[in-house]
């Protein structure tokens, strides 16, 4: 089973862990350089306004680039931060009482009983109340950009905000089809934009104030098939579903999860000539295959360049040490800004998702 997160990832490395680009060193035969753009501008010297070229180069130049975010890149849009030790989560946290990791608050177990179950509720009705009134930040509309101008092979994003599906360039398909072509965006966990009927399938756009009251609310087209069968012809009752919002919670599996691998499949055939991971400490197993399959795919192809962007440092771990070609410690929207792609205008419609 895929273990899959829901809101990002807890990105809680060590601020002061400073990047020194004059330090390089050897990974599997080639070099990886750190670039820190924390430090004030009056700081950075010849070797970081050199990487900092090559990392604008890239964004200007690849054409089949792959992109996978986390939480980090919503931060500034207001959208809080799972980790943060203030904020909605915690709110949460007090008002229910909620003891334990705070992965807790979007375990599968939440709907095992009563006081989880409303306090998931009310984190998700808060949660889609903010992200229905925020916008999208520099760096999403520098993906936007990427993808209009056809250079973005896929978006794979962990966020559930919809902030990114907000622009048509970035347009996502729930649910995702096993078959291309796909979209620009691939959802790894779902989002908040929907919500589904756990025995009918019955896709509708998220209403929170169906999720209200105490319990759990009924699927109202297994509820209006149910009694038509029950009264009209007068046959044994099949039950009625319940609804839920569609992300993907801890320990439990995405219902998009084998169409995400044929589309992970058809991207690392494709062989992409970039790669950006940013805003995500790749915490979650599912995740961190992922980014390192498209990393390796990427180094074997020639001017293939993988790029590591966040404000804390690159995880450490065997598997991922060996994944970057440059690691950059920064803001996303620094970076954004600093590419000028913000010509684009984000178009927030209706119509930046399709359901099938």
């Amino acid at each position: 089973m895929r273990v899959l997160c829901v809101v990002g990832e807890n990105i809680s490395h060590d601020l002061t862990d400073n990047l020194r680009p004059s330090k390089r060193r050897r990974t599997a035969g080639r070099t990886v350089e750190l670039l820190d753009l924390m430090k004030p501008d009056g700081e950075l010297t010849a070797e970081d306004r050199h990487q900092m070229d090559r990392l604008l180069a890239v964004l200007q130049s690849k054409k089949k680039i792959v992109a996978v975010v986390g939480a980090g890149i919503s931060v500034s849009a207001g959208v809080p931060s799972f980790g943060s030790p203030t904020g909605l989560f915690r709110n949460i946290e007090k008002e229910y009482n909620i003891k334990g990791p705070r992965a807790f608050l979007f375990d599968a177990s939440v709907y095992k009983h009563h006081e989880t179950t409303q306090s998931f509720h009310a984190m998700v009705r808060q949660l889609f109340a903010i992200t229905q009134k925020v916008k999208p930040t520099p760096f999403h509309r520098l993906l936007a950009a990427l993808a209009r101008d056809k250079r973005l092979l896929r978006l794979y994003s962990q966020n559930i905000d919809c902030i990114d599906t907000s622009m048509q360039p970035l347009a996502t398909q729930i649910p995702l089809k096993a078959k291309g072509p796909w979209p620009a965006t691939i959802q790894l966990h779902g989002s908040l934009g929907k919500m589904f009927c756990t025995k009918c399938d019955c896709l509708e756009p998220f209403d929170p104030k169906l999720f209200e009251e105490s319990g759990v609310p009924l699927c109202r087209s297994c509820e209006a098939a149910d009694n038509a069968r029950t009264t009209r012809d007068g046959k044994r009752s099949h039950g009625v579903g319940r609804l839920r919002p569609r992300i993907v919670l801890y320990n439990e599996e995405s219902p998009d999860v084998e169409a995400i691998g044929k589309v992970s499949a058809a991207d690392l055939k494709t062989c992409p000539d970039a790669v950006l991971v940013v805003g995500t400490a790749l915490k979650i197993p599912g995740t961190r295959r992922l980014v390192q399959e498209m990393c390796k795919a990427t180094r074997k192809r020639e001017n293939g360049i993988t790029i590591w962007i966040n404000t804390q440092s690159a995880p450490k771990s065997a598997g991922l040490r060996d994944c970057w070609d440059i690691v950059v410690k920064a803001d996303c929207d620094k970076i954004a800004h600093m590419a000028d792609f913000l010509d684009y205008d984000a178009s927030v419609d209706d119509d930046h998702v399709s359901s099938e």
